[in-house]
């Protein structure tokens, strides 16, 4: 289960680094087509990827990530903290809609949701495979 935990969080930052990539090439696409004097008709084809997997794609994988995580006993916590991450990062780009200048936070918590996930990657693969229980137990007199 350690193994799938690593390998869902890579595949999730590795999704980040996709959107970034697309939303260049449809920024870049935009650009290029204004440049030549057309007006784009609709979002680029990029842009529209780039949602699809932010808001369908990125959210099963958090969730997996999650639920492999209480299955594993490892990892509880950067699961936890890149589901918030995630869900703040869709939050941000429906505010951006409204508000353009939000879309800086929606760039900058991408970093945060690559840092978190390879972060959590990092900490099951160098977790000990069994945590001994830190609660003192009383023992009975003998």
């Amino acid at each position: 289960m350690r193994t799938a935990y690593k390998v869902v969080a890579h595949i999730i930052a590795a999704a980040v680094v996709l959107q970034a990539a697309l939303i260049a090439w449809g920024t870049f696409d935009v650009i290029n087509m204004l440049t030549a004097g057309d007006v784009p008709e609709g979002p680029p084809l990029a842009g529209i990827m780039h949602g699809m997997i932010g808001m369908y794609a990125a959210p099963v994988l958090v969730l997996a990530l999650l639920v492999i995580a209480l299955l594993a006993h490892a990892g509880l916590k950067w699961a936890l903290w890149l589901l918030l991450a995630v869900a703040v990062q869709i939050t941000l780009a429906f505010v951006a809609f409204g508000a353009p200048l939000v879309g800086l936070l929606h760039g900058i918590n991408a970093f945060a949701i690559i840092a978190l996930a390879e972060l959590g990657a990092r900490a099951v693969a160098h977790a000990p495979a069994h945590v001994p229980s830190t609660r003192k137990v009383m023992r009975p007199a003998t």
